[in-house]
């Protein structure tokens, strides 16, 4: 019989696990959002550069969010 100064609490290792794995999803989400938003910036400037007009339109919800990006002229 194990003695019961030798048995390990796995309920607190995996909670620190599913707080590790949540905080680098949110740090992951807001590295994209980040990305994304210089993505964006840099396609508006060329096509105000070349004299159109930029059109960005926005698709889902914080995680599944997605970017039309149109340059009319």
């Amino acid at each position: 019989m194990m003695d019961e100064k030798q048995v390990i609490n796995n309920g607190k290792i995996w909670m620190i696990i599913g707080i590790a794995i949540a905080v680098i999803g949110l740090l992951f989400t807001i590295a994209m959002s980040v990305v994304s938003n210089q993505n964006i910036n840099r396609l508006t400037e060329q096509c105000e550069k070349s004299g159109g007009q930029a059109e960005v339109t926005e698709h889902g919800f914080i995680v599944t969010t997605s970017y039309e990006f149109t340059c009319v002229k």
